[in-house]
């Protein structure tokens, strides 16, 4: 069994500075799991927070202090504003975990999986429909690939690492990205942390007991 979390720290403009950068090295590389038991192949557990100021908050809260600020704008009552909230809440615990039969199944930005029982190779490349900002470019080992949608570009699309059982990896990368509705920059820092299990059985802290076998890095300088 592959487990997988999937950690997501995003913030705007205003938290750019060196105050703001201080906070986010002492932010978390791993959490808790919500729950304890998988039955699939690939168990992908999401955890998302977000910078306000100096405070950073889970998704949850974060959903509710923005629809709290700004549906009164938009004429919503008081009911109107609580049931939205409620919506999205609900949307946040249904999508927190998820359940996929096979590895091949995954699908996470910028992450190529492949293997068979003995060990899982994981690669990293640049998405060019799902990452932001900088285009990762470089090394592509499938250039010379006609099979591959990566055949000829110049595209940073490399292995990160090959994890056998009972090995725990990760993989951190970042970007910039813009907002559909403002247009204004906004950014993101990504974990994910995988570890290759014999069984379906592990604990709530699996991620949190030890430092990663492996550890592969893409963070740009985000402008």
């Amino acid at each position: 069994m592959l487990l997988v979390q999937d950690i997501v720290l995003e913030w705007g403009k205003r938290e750019r500075g060196v105050e703001g950068e201080r906070i986010r090295r002492r932010f978390p590389l791993a959490y808790l799991l919500e729950e304890k038991q998988g039955v699939g192949e690939v168990l992908v557990n999401r955890v998302d927070f977000c910078q306000k100021g100096k405070e950073i908050i889970d998704s949850q809260k974060g959903i509710c202090q923005f629809l709290e600020e700004y549906l009164p704008q938009l004429g919503f009552t008081k009911k109107q504003i609580q049931e939205e909230i409620q919506k999205r809440i609900c949307w946040i615990r249904k999508h927190r975990l998820q359940e996929y039969g096979s590895i091949e199944e995954i699908n996470l930005a910028n992450l190529f999986v492949s293997g068979k029982k003995e060990a899982i190779e994981m690669g990293f490349f640049y998405d060019e429909q799902r990452s932001g900002r900088p285009v990762r470019k470089g090394h592509n080992r499938d250039f010379w690939d006609p099979c591959s949608p990566l055949y000829g570009k110049d595209i940073l699309n490399e292995k990160a690492f090959v994890l056998k059982q009972n090995q725990y990896g990760r993989i951190i990368w970042n970007e910039r990205r813009t907002d559909y509705d403002t247009g204004e920059w906004y950014y993101q820092l990504h974990i994910y942390n995988f570890i290759y299990l014999l069984d379906h059985t592990f604990s709530k802290d699996i991620f949190m007991k030890k430092k990663p076998d492996f550890e592969y890095k893409q963070l740009a300088r985000l402008w």
